[in-house]
């Protein structure tokens, strides 16, 4: 059950489009261009809000199954549950760009999803719930012309007619090799969907870029936004997962929340693996609960819950296998209250002298675990102690 710390960056990988295959089907999004909208004001921000943009997530690409070479996770990912959050730090949008549109047009929440690659290639997926279809395509010709900045110039993408798209062309210099960015808008229904896209050429580029809108657009011709009216009502656990989850330290993020299969897998480290093996093991939902704390640390608890104690057994044996041979920097560590649980620490990223260490514990049908971040001394396992004991009595409550 490695979840990833998404607020402060992890490692996945996965799967491809492979050379040479024929040209993906052309995106149509059944929404024209409208001449006039009239949005509804979002509903006030609560839980409903947080909960709907984690039913948001389960239908956005997981762009790593797509493009094998973007190894990497990145920011900005995540919930996004005001227009405020997607500009400046951690946000998708240069400061000025996007706030005013999104706001006018009835955000309501959204998701973003972020790969990179260790050179220019990165791809970013942000699926925004709008208030009605027609502000979405209205919002989406508007932030075309807002973000056309910094040497952005309108482009074309072949296969995706309905997209607005922008293209910025930069030759080899001292930092590196030629590069294409794009950025893309396209309204499918009442959703607006926004792709950034480096690549090392330009054919490349609009290759993959339209690849991921065909797959962004077959998931949400499953999904259905909640009806405006709907979301403050929505129900924040689902499936009755919360008070087996400690409340961790310090002030909540937006990730803490119930998640469904399809949703978890947008926060799952491994989702190829992760999804193998909650599907073999009666996986029924989880719950998590994620914070950062003055002190600087971060924390995270999780619990989820299987059909059996047997298939919880299994499921925490194969978790235990994902950090033990699909990361090559986990080192063990003992907690002697509990010395058969297994723990880890690793550092945040490479050659980092911050720590995650993470812990997980079995009880009855419920597999949990345990992350805190930011320390820096390994042998420093008070917080971790402490907060494995009390998720463990919870998950026996």
């Amino acid at each position: 059950m490695p979840v990833a710390l998404l607020c402060l960056g992890v490692l996945t990988a996965c799967s491809a489009q492979i050379p040479g295959q024929g040209r993906p089907a052309p995106v149509s999004t059944g929404t024209p261009t409208p001449t006039t909208a009239t949005p509804t004001p979002p509903p006030r921000f609560g839980p409903g809000t947080v909960t709907e943009s984690h039913r948001i997530a389960g239908a956005v690409v997981l762009v790593g199954q797509l493009l094998p070479h973007l190894v990497e996770t990145c920011t900005p990912s995540g919930p996004f549950v005001n227009p405020e959050e997607t500009e400046g730090a951690g946000g998708l949008f240069i400061a000025g760009t996007a706030v005013p549109t999104l706001t006018q047009y009835g955000f309501v929440a959204g998701w973003a999803s972020c790969q990179t690659a260790p050179d220019v290639r990165a791809s970013t997926v942000f699926v925004a719930e709008m208030s009605d279809p027609d502000s979405a395509a209205a919002a989406a010709d508007a932030l075309a012309g807002s973000l056309a900045v910094e040497g952005y110039e309108a482009g074309e993408l072949p296969d995706a007619p309905d997209a607005r798209v922008l293209s910025l062309e930069r030759t080899a210099d001292q930092d590196g090799g030629d590069s294409v960015s794009l950025q893309i808008l396209v309204p499918m229904e009442r959703m607006l969907v926004y792709v950034f896209h480096a690549d090392v050429d330009a054919e490349q580029a609009a290759q993959n870029a339209t690849l991921v809108l065909a797959e962004q657009a077959e998931l949400l011709a499953d999904f259905t936004p909640t009806p405006q009216p709907r979301v403050p009502a929505l129900n924040p656990d689902p499936f009755n997962l919360a008070r087996r989850v400690i409340d961790t330290p310090g002030e909540s993020t937006n990730y803490t929340g119930s998640y469904d299969l399809d949703s978890y897998l947008r926060v799952a480290l491994a989702p190829d693996t992760e999804q193998q093996i909650l599907m073999a093991n009666g996986f029924v939902g989880t719950y998590l609960n994620q914070s950062n704390d003055v002190d600087g640390l971060g924390y995270q608890a999780v619990v989820y819950e299987f059909g059996s104690l047997p298939e919880a057994d299994a499921a925490y044996q194969a978790f235990r296998g994902i950090e033990e041979t699909e990361f090559d920097n986990r080192t063990t560590f003992v907690v002697p209250e509990l010395p058969t649980t297994p723990c880890y620490y690793f550092p945040a990223a490479k050659g980092s002298d911050v720590l995650y260490q993470r812990c997980y514990v079995r009880v009855r049908s419920y597999l949990g675990s345990v992350d805190v971040y930011g320390i820096t001394d390994p042998l420093d396992t008070g917080q971790i102690r402490m907060l494995l004991r009390a998720q463990r009595t919870a998950m026996d409550n």
